[in-house]
């Protein structure tokens, strides 16, 4: 499987909450994402070694309801970010024995825009 290439960035604006949701669609029908569990990591570059975002089905950072995924980053994080841009992956880890199949669902770009009021 191949991500999904973003072409356009996903828009940070610092101070404020991120929240954005996609439905998986495949052949016209929606993906059961029962059972999954998604990850998300953000970089300056893809050979940096320091993650600026790590979002998980764990930790609460992405949510899975029916075939939807959904991120959300809070304002008190958001407003902490002095980076710019950045590139990320998210990958879906698969219900099932281990080991478990991984993955890519969606690759690309981050920007943060200053906010007036962070």
């Amino acid at each position: 499987m191949l991500p999904y290439v973003r072409t356009s960035p996903l828009i940070i604006v610092q101070g404020c909450t991120f929240v954005h949701t996609w439905e998986w669609i495949a052949g016209g029908q929606p993906v059961d994402l029962t059972g999954t569990e998604f990850e998300l990591v953000a970089k300056a570059s893809t050979d940096n070694a320091t993650a600026l975002i790590h979002l998980t089905t764990a930790n609460g950072g992405i949510t899975v309801s029916g075939n939807a995924v959904s991120l959300r980053i809070e304002e008190a994080a958001t407003r902490a970010y002095t980076w710019r841009d950045a590139v990320f992956n998210l990958r879906v880890k698969w219900p099932g024995p281990e080991p478990r199949r991984v993955d890519p669902f969606m690759t690309g770009r981050i920007e943060v825009r200053p906010g007036v009021l962070a």
